[in-house]
């Protein structure tokens, strides 16, 4: 989250390195495999009743099932061409999404064992003999699976410091950052407010500038794209979202939706009508005010267990999953207390100290799998910001307490850094704003007292700085109007959202976000 190269794009980054690497990776087991699968072919009884291209889908099903991605992949690709010669665009469509899938996998766990070790030692050169051997053989780097062969996951290298402090330490630039922030917010958290009962103070004037610029020989000549971008919306803390310039807006096929669980603006771009290079350019600016809640917990009100809002905030769905085991959890941490904000507060300073930050994979979780970000977290203890909201959301929520995970971007160095937190909702208060991860950062620096990083960590539970932009109110909602398939990323939009009108197997994704910058300017104070 608050890594200076990470924080730049998360899902951009990915998608370069899904780029770089996706022919190669088909070549190559085209090479190693298409005998095996001809093999397969010319041994299989295909049945009357299917034509070939369903007969390939099939196969390429059976193999997935057994975690022979690479056979799956090549049977998938196989399966396409030969799909859409039948016309049967529908498992045409879907074939193109479970190799996307296949290959997501593929670059989230890119590295054998032999690889692993010499990325660590290539990013780590302090690191001994020992310890990497240690960190290897201890399975403290996620892996998964798949060809009979473990393979690791292409950011647990970078989480090896979140698990061991001294690595984060030995940075110095980066402790300092880490310092700085931390007393920057303290003083923040020791200012008396000019009103203790009032919730939002000292807003902060911010413009954010979306540019996409992409040479027209890289696009195609015919079909649509279909383009969402992330943009802040109206809700609590936030407010006087403006739309200050869309160039072009003949493009846009729909208000803004600012005033919507989810910000977004929408466009449809025809390559027909395409005879130059494809430049768009949208500014919006936008307060957003620090939240200071005193909570009297005497006085939180009565749930009314009837309504929308109860009934929304307190379900198991999509990434938060109430398991039993998460349920079980939640009891167990919070024992006797019946008063949701003690409750809360006990979830909170659990996932604080218990929950390692770690750098997941979310592109393999639901709805590409059946397994979702709490479930995860849960079995794992450990998760970045979005996961770690999701799984105080969860536990929460199995105790009766409405809560979402709510987020966008953070802008502690004025530039839109992926970022989100957790609010629970109290009647008698409304959304009290709770940032596990952005505590968690008290322990980063090594020259803190044990009350600085104390007042660190009190603030993050019901106050919130000013350094925000919220863009939906809670993950996993859909896009406004919504996908025809499932987008890069379906839990969060931090980066535009595409998707092309033409069956092909490219990501369109992969091309817009090579293009696009993000620039925030901070107007005031």
């Amino acid at each position: 989250m608050f890594n200076r190269q990470r924080a730049k794009n998360n899902s951009k980054i990915t998608t370069k390195i899904f780029r770089t690497y996706r022919k190669q990776i088909i070549n190559i087991f085209l090479l190693i495999i298409i005998t095996l699968t001809f093999l397969t072919l010319t041994t299989t009884c295909i049945s009357s009743s299917q034509t070939q291209g369903e007969e390939l889908y099939e196969q390429a099903l059976s193999m997935e099932e057994q975690k022979s991605f690479s056979q799956a992949a090549i049977l998938y690709e196989q399966a396409f061409p030969v799909l859409l010669e039948e016309n049967n665009l529908e498992l045409a469509n879907k074939c193109r999404e479970s190799l996307q899938r296949l290959l997501i996998f593929q670059m989230v766990y890119p590295y054998t064992i032999d690889q692993l070790e010499e990325v660590i030692r290539q990013t780590f050169p302090q690191a001994t003999a020992e310890q990497i051997e240690r960190w290897i053989t201890s399975k403290e780097i996620e892996h998964y699976t798949w060809d009979g062969e473990e393979y690791y996951f292409s950011d647990g290298i970078q989480n090896l410091k979140f698990r061991n402090i001294e690595l984060i330490q030995a940075d110095e630039a980066a402790e300092q950052e880490y310092h700085n922030l931390v007393l920057k917010v303290n003083n923040i958290a020791q200012e008396q407010p000019v009103h203790s009962w009032q919730q939002y103070q000292k807003p902060a004037t911010y413009r954010g500038i979306h540019a996409i610029t992409i040479p027209r020989d890289k696009l195609p000549e015919t079909g649509t794209y279909r383009l969402w971008l992330p943009i802040p919306i109206n809700t609590g803390p936030q407010t006087q979202v403006t739309i200050e310039s869309i160039t072009p807006d003949k493009w846009v096929k729909q208000p803004p939706s600012i005033n919507e669980e989810i910000g977004l603006l929408y466009m449809e771009i025809p390559m027909e009508e395409l005879s130059e290079d494809l430049a768009i350019q949208v500014s919006v600016t936008f307060n957003h005010y620090e939240q200071r809640f005193s909570v009297n917990p005497a006085n939180i009100g009565e749930y009314d267990k009837d309504s929308a809002l109860y009934q929304k905030y307190t379900r198991s769905y999509g990434n938060t999953e109430i398991t039993p085991d998460i349920e079980e959890m939640a009891k167990t941490i919070v024992g006797d207390e019946t008063n949701p904000y003690f409750a809360a507060r006990k979830i909170y300073d659990y996932i604080v100290t218990q929950v390692d930050y770690a750098f997941m994979p979310h592109l393999i979780f639901w709805p590409r799998s059946s397994l979702t970000e709490t479930d995860y977290v849960h079995k794992n203890q450990r998760g970045d910001c979005g996961a770690q909201s999701m799984y105080f959301s969860a536990m929460c929520r199995s105790l009766g307490i409405p809560t979402r995970t709510t987020g966008g971007w953070q802008l502690f160095k004025d530039e839109f850094s992926g970022h989100f937190w957790a609010e629970f909702y109290l009647p008698n208060y409304g959304w009290i704003p709770v940032d596990t991860s952005a505590a968690q950062l008290a322990y980063y620096p090594k020259n803190l007292t044990a009350q600085q990083r104390q007042i660190f960590i009190d603030y993050y539970f019901g106050n919130q700085d000013s350094m925000r932009c919220v863009v939906q109110n809670d993950t996993d909602l859909p896009l406004i109007p919504a996908a025809h398939g499932i987008i890069l990323l379906p839990m969060a939009i931090q980066v535009p959202a595409v998707e092309y009108s033409e069956l092909t197997l490219d990501l369109p994704d992969e091309l817009f976000l090579e293009y696009y910058t993000i620039q925030c300017e901070k107007i005031n104070p």
